[in-house]
């Protein structure tokens, strides 16, 4: 069965590492969009332009029937170690096209920490609210009191829409259900997107891959099958918003506070600009989530290494991406640096926000409305954060030559990950190899982005 293929070719690209909550692009469904550093472009919003333009001048009667209203059992397949299991997740799906609006919830188990792993969940919720809000789309991550609401602010787009560009390409079938292959190939606004499905009787698409080109492997390649499926009209239950979104979003800055000193990194390209603005971070210990997933670094980028002061009131961790030319944050608590735990797991509730996270390690947002005017402390005029670049290095000393690929293997699923993090932080104190660390990165890898902005 051929796979989906969507190759992100936007010249503005700032750099490759913070999207665990966004490096799933939002158009997988119950798509993860986590953030580790870095930021990448909104890769959902520009699918769902792309595609409107190609619709827009384009016959799409070839497409298959797909059934108007189903619920279904979901399995998604992801290429990533990181998720433990294979990357096997299993959970739901509802669909319903007259009312433009679907669910995908899912649930994994992830032993990057922990050998017998722990428990991942999402909840994505899709509806098209006909210009009312941009944002048409939320998340809810995590279980218990420790879930959390993202919203994104994407136009709805139908989860199978490409399908409409598709041609019949033969039969097949998937757990003995007989099903007919189609596949469809669009290019659209510096977009190559294949996608393929082999689509039932009945109108269920039983398989539905997707290869999306992102250098995170945990995103790279997704294969969903649907099984049991219900046709007929969904309730509304199915589309109920969860509590965390209808009640607790955005999630109150935590208690007390005072000024705080932090060193947190930061990986990107070379064509990013040197600032935190509305970007995402981590310390040492919570960019292991990152560099443990042994497939999941591309060693071209930089890594960065940080001071930062902050007023610990800690806000939401936010999801910072890149969109229309620009970094973005969505889902912060006004001026608050955002932080959660890794991967939002650990035993501190709302996903980390007000705990020490020791185990696994911190993500910290930091919005750029409460960015400290140049020389100015912490607290004036309301700011929460000020930072200064330290150094930067190349994310492949650090991973080869500094063995931090060999430690992470080793420390796999025994977290916390110390010897992990004592190589990645040593690798950026000192350009002395005998110490540890890794040679400054050359000016002709940092380009133009060494400028303090």
């Amino acid at each position: 069965l051929a796979r989906i293929t969507l190759a992100l070719r936007s010249s503005s690209e700032p750099s490759q590492q913070a999207l665990m909550w966004s490096a799933f692009p939002a158009v997988l469904a119950g798509a993860i969009v986590f953030a580790v550093g870095q930021s990448l472009p909104n890769s959902d919003g520009l699918l769902s332009s792309a595609l409107a333009e190609v619709l827009a001048r384009t016959d799409v009667s070839q497409g298959p029937r797909i059934a108007p209203a189903w619920t279904a059992n979901m399995t998604q397949l992801f290429d990533a170690g990181t998720l433990g299991d294979a990357g096997h997740a299993v959970g739901s799906y509802a669909h319903d096209q007259a009312g433009r609006r679907w669910r995908a919830t899912w649930c994994s188990n992830l032993t990057l920490f922990h050998a017998a792993g722990d428990e991942f969940c999402i909840d994505k919720l899709a509806v098209d609210l006909q210009g009312t809000s941009p944002f048409c789309s939320n998340m809810t991550g995590g279980t218990g009191d420790g879930t959390v609401c993202h919203t994104e602010p994407l136009p709805f787009h139908d989860q199978f829409g490409i399908l409409a560009l598709a041609s019949k390409v033969g039969s097949s079938s998937v757990a003995g259900v007989t099903c007919d292959l189609w596949y469809a190939a669009v290019t659209a606004q510096g977009q190559n997107m294949t996608a393929s499905a082999c689509v039932s009787a009945d109108g269920v698409p039983r398989e539905f891959n997707m290869t999306t080109g992102l250098a995170w492997k945990a995103g790279s390649e997704i294969k969903y099958t649907f099984s049991n499926p219900r046709i007929g009209v969904v309730s509304e239950d199915a589309f109920a918003p969860s509590e965390a979104c209808a009640s607790k979003y955005p999630m109150p800055a935590c208690e007390g506070g005072g000024k705080e000193a932090l060193t947190v990194y930061r990986v990107h390209s070379k064509t990013d600009a040197l600032t935190l603005a509305n970007r995402n971070a981590g310390d040492a210990l919570g960019d292991m989530a990152f560099f443990c997933d042994l497939s999941g670094m591309d060693a071209t980028q930089l890594v960065t290494k940080w001071a930062v002061e902050v007023d610990s009131a800690w806000g939401q961790y936010a999801l910072c991406i890149f969109q229309g030319g620009k970094n973005v944050c969505y889902g912060h608590t006004g001026k608050h640096v955002g932080r959660e735990s890794a991967l939002g797991l650990g035993k501190g509730a709302a996903q980390g926000q007000c705990s020490a996270n020791e185990e696994i390690g911190n993500w910290f947002s930091f919005p750029d409305v409460g960015e400290c005017a140049p020389g100015a402390a912490v607290g004036t005029n309301g700011c929460t954060w000020r930072a200064t670049p330290v150094r930067s290095v190349l994310a492949g000393c650090i991973i080869k030559d500094m063995g931090l690929q060999a430690m992470c293997a080793q420390e796999r699923g025994h977290a916390p990950m110390l010897k992990s993090a004592a190589i990645f932080a040593a690798a950026l104190e000192t350009p002395d190899p005998s110490k540890g660390g890794c040679p400054d990165a050359p000016a002709s890898v940092l380009g133009s982005s060494w400028v303090v902005i």
